[in-house]
């Protein structure tokens, strides 16, 4: 899993405080205001108002999909280019430029292309545009942070006319949900190669399939898309234009939101969330998602290497007062999973039952102490922390502290870039042994796929995204069996073999579950998000509120 999942732990890290996303199909809207505020922004949104203007945190990286796996690029890239499957509201793949898809055994896929589908430029999508771009992302010359996704396919052939077929290695669960995100867009192979090297920026720009299509590229600054005249489909959008802004700093976002400079935003800052809740102007629809907020402990390093330690640590933290006091809005409480029950999408009512089975968290620090006299730490010990600039992260180091003083241990924190942190959690700094080189970090990650092994296979195999550096062969081996079974039941009977062992290691500690938020004017509706939001967010659908 691969190093290109950085990009998405850089912006999952630094966007899980601001808290975008939805999930299960659950969302709910605040109350928007008065009734003469409401008449008075429709109105406004009706009177020849023809660009949809939407704030994003931070620029893009690049116009391309094989590098839209960020919660910056995905809302631009969504809207130029398409999959070959999507995901619906409720996290279900559906067909849209290929019109149906099966399983013909568990190694070959087929996949039915649409051949009504036309490009911006007024060009037909062929089949080798689709090979063309489905190849691309394996390409190691051009090194997609989407490749990982494609490291269990054997081949991509077409079969007949308007028919893909792939081939995979071994089966994997997993397979059907690559092809409903941005790994699984196609772009134009003649506008590709004709721009080489340019392809993906402001100067080559992107043609792909998509509602809209791209204008202009100000980096820094910002985005500009207008309605694709060729759109293949039924809804091209409502609005002429599209119009991203990059305002990173948190206070500036929500004020052009309450001023009108800007319409919408999936990055509203969790500290403002009350002030966004209480301005009439606003809309703010929240739901869970597939992320988690953890602690990680190097399980490489004393006294971390000890489960005693681990869980005396566990014991001190009272993550129930954080939650009720610190956290808040910004997501619902942990539990020894990582994940809420918005991944139980594979038997869900086993997953409740397991879920249920599972001893909660205790805050005891007397216990907290039993253990670490237990593990030779009577006296406790000095350690680091590592964390990023996210206030609310921050805010519970504080709260951490104190409770690990409480217990004899002296936490220092000390607070890193961003590119710092990324660095720290997927491993690329290293001590003299050429071992991770922290202590304890507290970071984020996002599920790809709504399957319950998402944040399972990402935090304990043996990759770079094993934050906690746990290292159970035993794990691993379930893990991989698991992710090979194409039988729900036996896949989950490995997976809670697995956690049976984990949750008695505590290599981390979940903290919370971020809840995801959109923000809008209350002039404008239509726009919806769950937790696949980053392969699905559909701009096309905004509407003047009625």
């Amino acid at each position: 899993m691969k190093k290109p999942r950085f990009l998405a732990l850089l912006l999952c890290a630094a966007m899980l405080l601001s808290v975008l996303t939805a999930c299960g199909g659950s969302t709910e809207a605040e109350p928007a205001g008065t009734e003469g505020e409401e008449e008075t922004a429709a109105a406004a949104a009706e009177d020849g108002k023809d660009t949809f203007r939407i704030a994003l945190d931070s620029d893009i990286v690049k116009l391309d999909p094989a590098y839209a796996y960020d919660f910056t690029t995905n809302p631009v890239v969504d809207q130029i280019t398409q999959g070959l499957l999507v995901f619906d509201d409720n996290n279900e793949l559906q067909p849209l430029l290929a019109a149906s898809w099966e399983a013909v055994d568990e190694l070959t896929y087929v996949y039915q292309i649409r051949d009504d589908v036309t490009f911006s430029d007024g060009s037909p999508m062929t089949m080798d545009d689709v090979i063309f771009s489905l190849e691309r992302y394996r390409d190691p010359d051009v090194a997609s942070y989407l490749s990982w996704m494609y490291d269990n396919v054997d081949t991509i052939e077409q079969t007949g006319d308007w028919e893909l077929t792939i081939t995979l290695q071994q089966p994997d669960a997993t397979w059907q949900y690559v092809l409903g995100t941005t790994a699984g867009h196609v772009i134009s192979k003649a506008a590709a190669e004709a721009a080489g090297d340019s392809l993906g920026t402001p100067e080559g720009g992107l043609i792909g399939t998509g509602p809209y299509k791209f204008v202009s590229w100000q980096n820094g600054s910002s985005v500009e898309l207008t309605r694709n005249e060729n759109y293949w489909g039924e809804d091209a959008g409502y609005y002429d234009n599209l119009y991203f802004k990059v305002i990173p700093e948190d206070a500036s976002r929500v004020t052009a939101l309450q001023t009108g400079d800007v319409d919408c935003t999936v990055a509203p800052p969790d500290n403002m969330l009350d002030v966004i809740k209480n301005d009439g102007s606003l809309t703010l629809t929240d739901s869970a998602g597939f992320g988690l907020t953890f602690l990680a402990f190097n399980c490489q390093r004393a006294p971390f290497d000890n489960a005693d330690v681990r869980n005396a640590i566990y014991m001190a933290m009272n993550l129930e007062s954080y939650q009720e006091n610190l956290v808040k809005d910004a997501g619902t409480g942990s539990t020894p999973l990582p994940s809420s029950d918005a991944l139980f999408t594979i038997e869900a009512d086993r997953w409740n039952d397991y879920a249920a089975s599972l001893a909660g968290h205790a805050y005891d620090p007397d216990g907290a102490k039993a253990l670490l006299e237990q593990a030779g730490y009577g006296d406790g010990f000095e350690c680091t922390l590592i964390v990023n600039d996210s206030s609310l992260r921050n805010t519970i180091a504080l709260a951490m502290q104190e409770d690990l003083a409480a217990v004899g241990i002296t936490m220092n924190i000390e607070k890193v870039s961003t590119d710092e942190h990324t660095a720290y959690q997927f491993g690329d700094i290293l001590d003299a042994d050429g071992n991770r080189d922290y202590d304890m970090i507290m970071a984020g990650w996002e599920a790809d796929f709504a399957d319950p092994s998402a944040n399972l296979e990402a935090l304990y195999s043996d990759t770079s995204s094993n934050t906690a550096a746990y290292q159970n062969q035993e794990v691993f081996d379930l893990i991989a069996a698991q992710k090979s079974s194409l039988d729900p039941s036996e896949r989950n009977d490995l997976m809670f073999q697995a956690f049976d062992i984990i949750t008695a290691d505590t290599p981390y500690v979940f903290m919370f579950y971020p809840t995801k938020h959109l923000v809008m004017n209350i002039a404008y509706t239509g726009v919806t998000m769950n937790a696949s939001w980053a392969w699905n967010l559909h701009l096309q659908n905004a509407r003047p509120a009625q």
